[in-house]
């Protein structure tokens, strides 16, 4: 089964590229856990790649660094289009739905003075929500 085949049953792709235990240990040592409301989505020149995005925090869930603040902030996202031949071993977000994304949960690392998404752990959302949409441990 593809991992297009798996986005398009809405099965969780995290599990078709690593353990679950391996994400669940991401998301518990990520720094910060927030959503995002997406302002810009800068392409990547060609895909797959890595499409900066810029946003404002609008929920912050965790912030161990005490540096997320409700402001702008910078990450890349793994994009692809469909047909591209991606990298085994990347969760890829689709490009066309990452470019109309309003929003997105995301678990966060800061790196050199910018954030960076935890081994792909984010998800677009329609709107915020009062809890979180990735939980750190998903339900089995």
């Amino acid at each position: 089964m593809t991992l297009a085949t798996l986005v398009g049953l809405r099965i969780s792709a995290a599990e078709a590229v690593m353990p679950r235990w391996a994400y669940r240990q991401v998301r518990e040592q990520a720094t910060s856990h927030a959503q995002v409301k997406a302002t810009r989505v800068d392409s990547s020149a060609m895909t797959p790649g890595e499409c900066e995005t810029t946003g404002e925090v609008v929920r912050v869930y965790r912030d161990r660094s005490d540096e997320l603040r409700l402001g702008t902030l910078a990450f890349s996202v793994s994009c692809m289009r469909p047909g591209d031949r991606i990298v085994e071993g990347t969760l890829w977000t689709d490009h066309d739905r990452l470019k109309q994304a309003r929003y997105l949960d995301a678990f966060l690392n800061r790196v050199e003075r910018r954030c960076q998404i935890a081994l792909w752990q984010s998800r677009i959302i329609e709107a915020p929500t009062d809890s979180p949409v990735i939980a750190i441990t998903p339900p089995s």
